[in-house]
Order: structure tokens, then sequence, then C-alpha cells
């Protein structure tokens, strides 16, 4: 677990013209695990496929840290430790949404995209498909640490298309990668280190539908002395009133210096220790 305090919070909404919420979200302290999936296909797939990804990892990473479960020594033996629980993870997710969509002709073309975090020590590992994203907030500005796995995306690093162009492009909701749709897919697997102060949002694209960068950094710069969980909302609310034509999801992690442990525990640690 990390050695930092981290704060979770979660909000989906449907936003304003979609008939269901095909999206999920999922977070926990305990497993220091924070993860958003966007599902589609017709006939509430969509949804079953989103809720699987998210199901799937956090309990494939919790059986493994209470060795109910054990990643196999061949599998990717390079990797750190949390690089390949995550991974491995994120694979058996996506071969349960591959085996419902080939168990049935109306799940048959379901997928979801998957952006999730988890935390260990003074390390951030995200693991990543399709076009939901992380974004890092520190020092007052705002990174884009995920890659869109989308057509316009595509075109972007081609040059054939402005960043600008592909956020209005008609291929924008293309997808060239998500969960489901293979038996073996390729996953974004990046590690990067924490600081206290950081804040790290993870979203569907309805979120960044409604609201630009800049929109976003200057919501979690105003909004630092909020408790989490209503900043998490008014990044959902704002996008929906600017925007709202899918759902919407949001992730929001706030990584802080541990907590000083109360007298009792310092007692205690004292006794303990002599």
């Amino acid at each position: 677990m990390s050695s930092f305090d981290i704060e979770f919070a979660a909000v989906t909404d449907i936003g304003k013209i979609r008939e269901k919420n095909e999206d999920n979200v999922f977070v926990s302290s305990a497993l220091g695990l924070g993860v958003v999936a966007d599902g589609m296909g017709g006939h509430s797939a969509g949804e079953i496929a989103s809720n699987i990804a998210v199901s799937v990892l956090a309990e494939t990473i919790r059986k493994i840290n209470n060795t109910q479960l054990k990643i196999p020594d061949n599998f990717l033996p390079k990797l750190d430790y949390t690089g390949r629980k995550i991974l491995m993870a994120a694979n058996l997710a996506n071969a349960a949404i591959y085996s419902t969509a080939q168990s049935s002709s109306i799940y048959r073309m379901m997928g979801t995209t998957m952006t999730g975090v988890l935390f260990d020590k003074d390390c951030a590992t995200a693991v990543h498909v399709g076009d939901s994203r992380l974004y890092l907030f520190r020092d007052h500005k705002i990174h884009q640490i995920t890659t869109d796995h989308s057509l316009a995306m595509e075109h972007v690093r081609r040059g054939l298309l402005t960043r600008a162009e592909a956020d209005h492009s008609k291929i924008q909701n293309v997808l060239t990668r998500a969960m489901g749709i293979k038996k073996n897919i390729e996953f974004d697997l990046l590690k990067f280190p924490v600081h206290a102060g950081d804040i790290m949002l993870l979203c569907s694209d309805g979120l960044y539908k409604g609201l630009s960068e800049q929109d976003m950094a200057t919501i979690l710069q105003e909004g630092q002395q909020l408790p989490i969980v209503k900043l998490c909302k008014q990044l959902v609310h704002k996008s929906n009133d600017k925007d709202g034509q899918d759902n919407i999801s949001a992730v929001l992690i706030k990584v802080m210096p541990p907590k000083k442990p109360s007298l009792k525990q310092r007692l205690k640690h004292i006794f303990f220790r002599s």
C-alpha cells in the first residue's frame, strides 16, 4: 500500500439524453484502487461489459492480495509485482467480457474502455485501454497521462488532424482498442511516482467532452479545500451543464501527506517496541 494518505471519490451520471448509464466506476481505499469503465453495445450490453471490467479487476486484485490467487511465475516476469498484478487482473477481466460476449448474439458486439490506477508505496500504476482518460493535476497544471485508443487520436499522431480538430471530429468515438472485442488485447501500463498534493482524475469521455483541460484545472485549483466527493460531483455536474450528450463518470484521487499518529497510537508503538 501507499505510504501516503489517499482519498478516493467516484461519481457517475446518465447525462441529459441517454436512456441508460453504461459507465461503471469503482474505488477502494483498502485496495488502493480507482477504476472507470465506459461500456458500449446495445441491449444493456455496454453496462454489463463495464460492470464486468471493474468488478473482475477489483476482485482479482483482492484475491491476489489475500493469497487466494497466485500470479503465475511465467506471467510477464520482467515487470514489477504491482504491474504484473494489475495486468493479470485486466487480462482476466477482458477474458470474462469476451466469454460473455460470445455466449449470446445479444452481447456479441459488447465491449468497454477501462482506466484504472493502483497505488503501491510512493508510486501509481495505471492500466488503460480505450478513450477513457487519466489526468494528473500537479503544481497548478493538468496533464493527460493516458493516450486515447481512438481513430481520431491515431489521425492526430499521423499529423492528419490537429488535437482541436480531433475533439470535434465525426470519428472521435471510433475506438481502435477496447475490452471484450478480442480474446487477447494489449493494455497500456503506466507507472509514475506520486507526490503529496497530487490529484488524479479518471474519467469517461463524457466528462472531457463537456470540460476542457483548462476547465478541469480551474475547478480542481479552486476546489482544493472542498471535500473530495463534493469536488468530484462538481466536475461531473459542470460537464453535464456544458454538454451532457453522453454518460459522465469521474473518479477523483487525492494524495496527501500521512496523518500524524494519535498519542494513543504513538504510545502503542513505543510499548510494542520496548
